[in-house]
């Protein structure tokens, strides 16, 4: 005799205040948008890579200004370790000796070394600011993408759910008919197993929709709960449609604004323009002496007295010259460096131009796939509801059969899932255009709902805005 075990559940109650109350705050694509430009970490880290970039300007441009230093000196040396041979005796006194000055020193001459460091400082904070610019991009790009993600499989979860209920309603209406002998067991078997086949779809859309969301909480850097309700509550519930207004794109157009805009491509062209200034400072550092000057005023006890407090004053001037007549060949071994590195620089250039070229063709090949598709399935849509509507008819009057009816619901659902992925489809592609070319393109607001045709039911899929992993259902589900 076999028993199976049951597993036991406790409900102990929860301790009063223990876990704060969690709420999923509602924000539709702009405020998302909002949100991650304040507090992504990957911003902030750029941002404070500008403000390193901006001490570091500032550290290399010092050395073309003065610098001016305050110095001074006290000695005292006891009488016993001192003395002087006066009429066969020695005569020692406590020695007391100070002096104090300002010096400013200054650089006069080195080739224009500084001058070259001091520019690919400037360029190289510039170049920070570029790269802030495209993560930025990153970020608007990433956030885009998640909430089409989530609003695309918040739709499709609709989508299955409908097709889960028709389902249900056709094997509902199969066992009566069973029960009453009208139709045959093998009636009842396909109607169960085309439920059963419906389901897995409804499930990864759940669960897509899930990862997206926890996706765009990774990007907006906000923390789900420790201790997850049942029913994983986002930190961010999504707002809004996905929505579908065509825009007007020219190929060349935006390659040239590509080009010319894009952020991440301006900051590799930068490098070339850092690396020539360090080759300049490296050459004049090899071959130009340096010429420094160095003046003040200072202030000495008078070695002549032995009053503490009388002293001597006046100016102090001096030009100091330096020129490396022979390094070791370290200045050759630095300058082969350089020029490596700015070859390096023109391969990154040419191959990151490259790069940016291949992003712009490929959105615009895909907003035109997109668009098409979503262009054919909204017709679809309408006639695969009327089909299944009059197949439903049909088999009700005993002009049809059961096969009859899984196929339309079987195409409405595909069609369904056709048009919600077009949506999306063209939706990142605008989103992946807009980051390729660094400009905006098009209308982002949501479209003015389509009012359903008279002779169709009035129920209409709820188009929402996101996208999951590009799930295609199989034929016949």
């Amino acid at each position: 005799m076999l028993f199976r075990s049951e597993p036991v559940r406790l409900s102990l109650p929860s301790a009063e205040g223990a876990v704060p109350e969690f709420k999923s705050r509602k924000m539709d694509l702009a405020q998302c948008v909002a949100l991650a430009l304040e507090q992504n970490t990957e911003i902030r880290r750029a941002k404070e890579e500008v403000k390193r970039k901006e001490g570091v300007a500032i550290e290399v441009r010092a050395e073309l200004l003065p610098k001016v230093t305050a110095n001074g000196l006290f000695e005292y040396q006891n009488k016993s370790l001192s003395g002087v041979l006066v009429n066969s005796g020695f005569l020692s006194a406590d020695e007391l000796n100070w002096t104090a000055g300002v010096r400013v020193r200054q650089l006069l001459f080195d080739g224009g070394a500084a001058f070259s460091r001091t520019r690919a400082a400037r360029i190289s904070q510039s170049q920070s600011v570029l790269l802030l610019q495209n993560t930025i991009d990153q970020v608007m790009l990433d956030v885009r993408k998640a909430v089409y993600t989530i609003l695309l499989n918040r739709s499709l979860i609709d989508v299955q759910t409908e097709a889960v209920n028709l389902r249900e309603q056709q094997k509902n209406l199969q066992d009566k008919k069973f029960k009453a002998g009208t139709v045959t067991k093998f009636n009842v078997l396909t109607a169960d197993v085309e439920l059963a086949n419906t389901m897995p779809q409804l499930i990864r859309a759940r669960n897509n929709k899930r990862v997206a969301e926890v996706q765009l909480a990774r990007i907006l850097a906000m923390d789900y709960p420790m201790e997850q309700p049942d029913d994983w509550l986002a930190p961010v519930e999504v707002v809004g449609d996905l929505p579908y207004q065509p825009a007007a794109v020219n190929l060349e157009t935006s390659l040239m604004n590509a080009v010319s805009n894009r952020p991440d491509l301006r900051a590799t062209k930068d490098e070339l323009r850092v690396v020539n200034e360090q080759i300049k400072a490296a050459k004049s550092d090899a071959f130009v002496p340096k010429i420094y000057g160095s003046g003040g005023y200072d202030v000495i006890q008078n070695p002549s007295s032995s009053s503490f407090t009388k002293s001597l004053d006046g100016p102090v001037a001096n030009i100091v010259g330096t020129w490396t007549l022979f390094d070791g060949m370290q200045t050759t071994g630095r300058l082969e460096q350089l020029k490596a590195q700015y070859a390096a620089a023109e391969i990154a250039v040419e191959e990151k131009r490259r790069s940016v070229e291949s992003e712009v063709r490929d959105a615009v090949v895909k907003m035109e796939e997109a668009q098409e598709l979503v262009t054919s399935q909204q017709k679809n849509v309408e006639q695969a509801r009327e089909s299944l509507r009059l197949a439903e008819a049909r088999f009700n009057v005993g002009a049809g059969i059961q096969l009859d009816i899984i196929n339309a619901q079987s195409n409405l659902t595909q069609a369904r899932f056709n048009e919600l992925q077009g949506r999306y489809d063209y939706n990142v592609a605008m989103a992946l255009l807009e980051r390729a070319t660094a400009s905006p393109l098009g209308p982002k607001e949501v479209p003015p709902a389509v009012k359903p045709s008279a002779s169709l039911p009035a129920t209409q899929p709820k188009v929402n805005m996101q996208a999951s992993s590009d799930v295609r259902l199989q034929s016949g589900q």
